[in-house]
């Protein structure tokens, strides 16, 4: 059983044997999961009962238990293993997956076959009841702040604690390798396990507060990837077209949302030759991200500046405390102080 007796947790806590339903929402799509919640030994379990699809505008429900989905649980502390394993996760369809109970408190969430939104059936279940909900969404940096040596207490990392002392209920999604641009030609799952918008379409539907989006570097390491300047360019050219979608869709949506920008100094990426490739590409999405966050003082895109932040905190800065590990994209335990401080900052500016 996907289930855990963890302390700390007073929120989540649905009627024993009740059902619900949740759903998600992308261009042209909505995604419904029905489940039940029954009470356990570890406190309330959910698994689903139905899975369903309807097209937008306007079009009836339809039965899609017969397709592949992804059925995702968080790691318990002593799961920790690898910077890859963020969470776990089986995947088939609704005979495959529907019969696994998971703890409410390791929020279940259910990937849609076209991996355009994932379903949460109960996010946000730390802090009080009452207290307004802030998602945080990143890649290994934000994953890092539930290291074990790091974070001995919150099942959603460091940040979680800080957020609840703050008077903030958190749902974290740290998740080691994602970018915020789908890589070209992917596709269904294979789409949302590279990406990080399936998660934040799917936590609008719970209403929070504001998102806190740490960007990270693998955006820009994908162009740095690039053999030529001619495909690094054409590569930078369509992330930040594809970042530009992303942002017209996060005002349309209305929420505040913060973002934290990646390291963009020198960094040894993996697979990536030149550490100027790196930190031009990255560079390139910080300043427009900066002039995105500053073009209206009325819409919620805020930013939090880490990288101008961290610049002089890296493993060749001369007089400066070192923030990051040997490859000067990853944090050490200052580097992650630093994180979770501007993370618990960046959640303050939704109002």
């Amino acid at each position: 059983m996907a289930a855990f007796a963890a302390g700390g947790m007073v929120n989540a806590a649905p009627a024993a044997a009740d059902a619900g339903t949740q759903t998600c929402q992308a261009p042209g799509v909505a995604w419904r999961v029905d489940y039940t919640v029954n009470d356990s030994a570890y406190g309330p379990v959910a698994h689903a009962t139905g899975l369903q699809r309807r097209t937008l505008p306007g079009g009836p429900w339809t039965d899609a238990s017969a397709q592949t989905w992804q059925l995702r649980w968080d790691n318990l502390p002593s799961q920790w293993n690898n910077p890859w394993a963020a969470f776990q996760q089986q995947q088939g369809d609704l005979a495959a997956i529907g019969g696994t109970p998971v703890a409410t408190y390791l929020s279940p969430r259910f990937v849609a076959p076209d991996g355009a939104c994932t379903v949460y059936l109960a996010p946000f279940a730390n802090g009080g009841a009452g207290d307004p909900k802030i998602a945080v969404l990143g890649n290994s940096l934000t994953q890092s702040l539930n290291d074990p040596a790091y974070n001995q207490q919150h099942l959603q990392g460091y940040v979680q604690g800080n957020l609840n002392t703050a008077g903030l209920r958190a749902e974290v999604e740290g998740h080691g390798g994602r970018r915020w641009v789908a890589a070209p030609g992917t596709t269904g799952l294979d789409k949302a396990n590279g990406h990080l918008l399936d998660e934040y379409r799917g936590l609008l539907q719970h209403d929070p507060q504001g998102y806190v989006i740490e960007l990270g570097a693998n955006d820009a390491g994908w162009i740095a990837l690039a053999g030529t300047a001619t495909d690094r360019q054409a590569r930078l050219d369509s992330t930040i077209a594809g970042l530009r979608t992303i942002l017209d869709e996060l005002r349309a949506d209305g929420k505040c949302a913060v973002f934290v920008t990646g390291p963009d100094n020198l960094a040894d990426y993996p697979g990536v030759a030149d550490p100027w490739h790196y930190a031009w590409a990255a560079q390139s999405i910080n300043q427009e991200l900066r002039s995105q966050a500053g073009a209206s003082a009325t819409d919620g895109l805020k930013l939090r500046d880490f990288a101008q932040l961290s610049v002089n905190h890296h493993t060749y800065s001369e007089g400066q405390d070192v923030w990051f590990e040997s490859d000067d994209i990853h944090l050490n335990g200052t580097g992650k102080l630093v994180l979770t401080s501007e993370i618990t900052q960046a959640a303050t500016q939704c109002p």
